[in-house]
């Protein structure tokens, strides 16, 4: 038997057995042993399971060490041995031979020798005579019983009893003697058995159904007794009625649906609390089909105008400091690359895994950090590292925040190259002009000076200025959605076609016109993927 436990920072977060054949661990959701660590390729590593051992290979630009030596060649694998993925994660092997067999292939019975035979003197054993002996006695008996004698004074003639001794004591001359005493049943005697044996088999037959009965009484018993079963992938808790239990909160904004955000989470009777504090709002809830979780979600929110002049990822890396000013006891992974929530432009994040020391117990979570102009937020979401195998997922892929279409259309963020003091009345004219041609050629150019007028209508404190360039702005947005959409029914009709021509020039003008790394389908079009 083959097995591996994965350990990440000395601490066993899975394990399983492996089969014969080739196994890709790595991040890659279709790898065999799935690993979620930042440093660790899609598919990282391969076990090759074959009749003449385990064998490792590395697939990883990355590189696996053993031994203290970087995994550069296929290499067997021996019980105890130790493979390093990352900077924190490790690959424990188990190899146990299997039990020896024999030569044919089949587990041997080893039957101990019978013991001696007990000695003649021994008068502790019974002796069985022999058949010659036996048939001695059986022949001496029919002479006894043919004799007869004659008494001194007696006149008649009488047959002598055989003695009391002369009884054969083999077995076979007794089933001769019963053998002659059988005789043919009568019709009635033979009913009499067949009703007899009719009622010994109605009877087993009952006994078998209550038998049956029975074990049916006690399944159901056990099954209703026995506890659900642990979820493997924790997910959001249900009520009795089946319905997701959760609720909303609004960080200040006025919430989603006064065209902003809101924060969502799980919300358990009783176990639920939310404590809200300026710029900081903490839940403290459960998670998990049964609520039986622990789950803390954090959201911090910091206005800054100098975030405008910085990029989105210096931003996140000034607020993480600030968190471990605070608090010494953390442990930050790498900075994801630039996700997005929603659709269409899309609302661009990023997020780190941590590990943190509080309250006397040790967490695990995930940090999703966002920006709109000069206000910067983190959410983070964690649970006990001992639950961090079932609850990572469900930290990972779900926000706990719910935006508005509106909010979403009218994101912008600070751009680090403009260096301030345009006339925002000149900029303002110019982007009415592009708006009205329709021109997605200068759609690029139209976006910038409106991130431009926005940043000035945050120094200068003018909210008249900000309303009128927001207005501009998602009036821009509606104006790409519509031709973003009118590109891709043109893409589809000419890949039905079979007009892989015309698909190239759709695809290569739709690039050319979302060139903003800052929009989703920048993205969606350089992998091909259309929404």
């Amino acid at each position: 038997m083959i097995r591996y436990l994965i350990y990440i920072d000395h601490e066993k977060t899975q394990e399983g057995e492996l089969s014969p054949g080739e196994h890709i661990a790595g991040r890659s959701h279709s790898a065999d042993i799935h690993l979620t660590e930042p440093d660790v390729s899609g598919k990282h590593l391969k076990l090759d399971v074959t009749a003449d051992g385990v064998f490792a290979e590395n697939l990883s630009s990355h590189g696996t060490i053993f031994q203290g030596n970087p995994l550069d060649t296929r290499r067997k694998m021996n019980d105890g041995d130790v493979l390093c993925l990352g900077k924190r994660l490790e690959v424990h092997l188990k190899i146990q031979e299997d039990e020896p067999v024999s030569a044919d292939g089949e587990m041997k019975t080893v039957i101990p020798a019978a013991s001696a035979p007990a000695a003649a003197d021994d008068p502790d054993k019974t002796a069985i005579p022999s058949q010659q002996a036996a048939a001695d006695n059986t022949i001496s008996s029919r002479d006894d019983r043919d004799k007869t004698f004659i008494p001194g004074n007696d006149k008649e003639n009488k047959t002598e009893p055989p003695p009391q001794d002369s009884t054969p004591e083999n077995g076979e001359v007794l089933m001769k003697t019963d053998v002659m005493r059988t005789r043919l049943a009568s019709l009635e005697e033979m009913n009499l058995l067949r009703n007899a044996d009719r009622k010994r088999s109605t009877g087993k037959l009952f006994k078998y159904i209550l038998g049956g009965i029975g074990a049916i009484a006690v399944l159901v018993l056990l099954y209703s007794l026995k506890s659900s079963p642990k979820e493997v992938n924790l997910s959001w808790p249900v009520g009795s009625d089946g319905y997701e239990l959760g609720a909303f909160t609004d960080p200040g904004n006025g919430g989603h649906k006064a065209g902003a955000f809101s924060l969502a989470y799980p919300n358990i009777k009783g176990k639920t609390r939310v404590e809200q504090k300026p710029g900081r709002i903490t839940i403290t809830t459960r998670f998990g089909k049964d609520a039986s979780v622990p789950l803390r979600i954090i959201f911090i929110q910091k206005r800054s105008v100098g975030f405008l002049d910085k990029d989105r990822k210096q931003v996140f890396a000034s607020m993480l400091a600030d968190l471990q000013r605070d608090n010494k006891r953390w442990n930050l992974a790498q900075i994801s690359d630039v996700f997005f929530i929603g659709s269409e432009n899309g609302l661009p994040c990023l997020s780190v895994e941590y590990r943190r020391e509080a309250d006397n117990e040790s967490w695990y979570g995930e940090i999703l950090f966002f920006r709109t102009g000069d206000q910067a937020y983190m959410r983070m979401a964690e649970t006990l590292v001992s639950e961090r195998a079932r609850g990572q997922n469900f930290i990972s892929n779900i926000p706990f925040l719910k935006f508005s279409a509106q909010y979403l259309q009218g994101h912008w963020e600070g751009n680090p190259d403009y260096k301030g003091g345009a006339d925002t009345a000149v900029m303002l004219d110019e982007v009415s002009k592009h708006l009205a041609k329709q021109a997605p050629f200068e759609w690029a150019r139209t976006y910038l000076l409106l991130q431009n007028t926005l940043m000035e209508s945050v120094k200068s404190n003018n909210p008249a200025l900000m309303q009128n360039a927001l207005t501009q702005l998602r009036r821009l947005r509606a104006m790409q959605t519509i031709w973003y959409n009118s590109q891709k029914i043109q893409y589809y009709e000419a890949k039905l076609r079979n007009d892989r021509r015309q698909e190239n020039a759709v695809l290569e003008l739709c690039k050319t016109v979302f060139s903003s790394p800052d929009d989703l389908r920048y993205f969606t079009l350089r992998r091909n993927v259309w929404e």
